[in-house]
């Protein structure tokens, strides 16, 4: 709840909201299914352990992160039918483990280190699974849309939460990326055909540009 309510500064409702207005933007025209599902996603769930390869506040890209989980549900659960069932079945879960989490909180605190645990191993079998279904579908189409997604809502989020002081690194992590994992089960569970191939072009690029970001801060040090 803090998290949300955080996103009443113009920083950080810029950084969440301009990036799906841009993704939205450029993906309706494709007339792709698996890129309206990336431009959708949520930021990446891992967000907190990405900034810190990125070298940027973890709490800023947390919050963030918690408010594009409630955008990217809502829009998904409005814009895809495709995916109504397993988006009510998270909308359903998030505001269970919302609840939980502000009411029981020992509760919570006991059980934060194995639901941290399980983000990486879920985000992993997403991958693994769009990998086995899609790589040999992979196309330079695929890698095309994932590069103008990457490309698109970090820079976007970025600027705007620079217009009000924010913290472009975090806002690109937290506001802009997008959950490469989540979109590829969303198209996994919608029996897209070479549908997770977007997603998994993203997670490479994503990847990449991480890594080479970290280079470039190591130097600059």
């Amino acid at each position: 709840m803090l998290a949300l309510f955080a996103l009443r500064r113009p920083r950080n409702l810029a950084a969440v909201l301009i990036p799906y207005a841009a993704l939205g933007l450029f993906a309706a025209p494709l007339g792709d299914p698996a890129a309206l599902l990336l431009a959708l996603s949520p930021s990446p769930l891992i967000g907190p352990w990405l900034a810190r390869i990125a070298g940027t506040r973890e709490e800023t890209v947390g919050a963030l992160m918690i408010g594009t989980v409630v955008i990217s549900l809502l829009a998904l659960l409005a814009t895809v039918p495709a995916v109504a069932t397993q988006v009510n079945t998270a909308l359903l879960l998030f505001g269970v483990g919302a609840a939980i989490a502000g009411a029981v909180p020992t509760m919570r605190d006991a059980l934060l280190p194995v639901l941290d645990g399980a983000r990486y191993v879920a985000a992993a079998i997403a991958l693994g699974a769009a990998a086995v279904a899609s790589l040999p579908l992979m196309d330079l189409r695929a890698v095309a849309i994932a590069a103008g997604a990457l490309a698109i809502g970090t820079s976007s989020a970025a600027i705007g939460t620079k217009l009000f002081g924010g913290d472009p690194r975090a806002a690109a992590i937290g506001g802009g990326a997008r959950d490469p994992s989540v979109a590829a089960g969303l198209a996994l569970a919608a029996g897209l055909a070479g549908g997770p191939a977007v997603p998994l072009a993203y997670a490479a690029l994503l990847a990449l540009a991480l890594g080479l970001g970290k280079l470039l801060v190591r130097r600059q040090s």
